[in-house]
């Protein structure tokens, strides 16, 4: 049993549009697993459904715009309204305001920079844009951002089921996606402690840079 093979049959049939129309899917359906599709359409590449240069364009067309028309709707509905739609969506997705609010707050500054790195990151890619919108990032700077955040998210991952079949013919792609999954998972934490102890080190030698 292969689901998500199940489901790239259904986007051949439509082709490019088929793509566009998944990677716009996964900004608006949190449960959609959008790495675990995308080796799936990658494993698909390698069997002549369509290129990989397709798949990439396609998929990468259509998160985008999902992401750019979240975007244009904060800003539309204005900072109030949206920031308590940000807290609800966020809780949906499992993530704390506390979580929210450090995300907002490293856009300031910085914001194509970290445009572009929060599409790396599994659930925070999809609030980003809400975060931008809220922000009031310019739209050339998240537009910009946003674009080489899911070109590299989308490649990868493309890129990682392409080259999974070609050393293992016939693999399961939704098993391979599990996998894939933990390894993602594995990464972030990595990251994040990375992180912390950075922060935690900066802090500490602030604190002596003060006492001297």
């Amino acid at each position: 049993m292969d689901p998500l093979a199940d489901l790239v049959d259904w986007i051949a049939l439509y082709g490019i549009v088929g793509l566009f129309s998944i990677g716009l899917a996964e900004r608006f359906v949190p449960a959609l697993p959008s790495y675990g599709v995308l080796v799936a359409i990658g494993i698909a590449a390698n069997d002549d459904v369509w290129s990989i240069h397709t798949a990439v364009v396609g998929t990468t067309v259509g998160s985008f715009m999902g992401a750019l028309s979240l975007y244009v709707l904060v800003r539309a509905f204005g900072k109030q309204r949206s920031a308590s739609t940000l807290y609800t969506v966020g809780k949906w997705l499992g993530l704390s305001r506390q979580r929210i609010d450090l995300t907002i707050s490293s856009l300031r500054g910085r914001e194509r920079l970290i445009t572009t790195t929060s599409q790396l990151i599994p659930t925070i890619r999809l609030i980003s844009p809400l975060a931008a919108g809220l922000l009031g990032t310019s739209v050339l700077k998240f537009a910009t951002g946003l674009a080489v955040g899911i070109v590299l998210w989308n490649g990868l991952f493309i890129a990682a089921g392409y080259l999974a079949v070609t050393v293992l013919p016939g693999i399961n792609s939704s098993a391979f996606a599990l996998k894939t999954l933990v390894l993602l998972v594995a990464v972030e934490l990595l990251v994040a402690l990375i992180f912390r102890l950075q922060l935690r080190s900066s802090k500490r030698l602030r604190r002596e840079g003060d006492a001297q």
